[in-house]
């Protein structure tokens, strides 16, 4: 429970501050050359590999009992 908990939260942190970046960088942002590019890249890439934030939230729902 505690490393679904953990990969949620760290998965959704992760992507919602790699939005934010982007949106400071504006075109800038989406540009190959500059790292914030593959940040949004590995942010939404890490929603897949840790699990999907479907099944994490199933998980908790479950423990929870809903």
């Amino acid at each position: 429970l505690d490393a679904s908990i953990t990969k949620l939260f760290v998965s959704e942190t992760l992507l919602k501050v790699a939005l934010d970046t982007i949106q400071i960088h504006g075109g800038y942002g989406f540009m190959a050359e500059y790292d914030v590019e593959r940040a949004l890249r590995d942010a939404v890439g890490g929603t897949i590999y840790s699990g999907t934030y479907e099944m994490q939230r199933n998980i908790i729902a479950r423990w929870l009992g809903l």
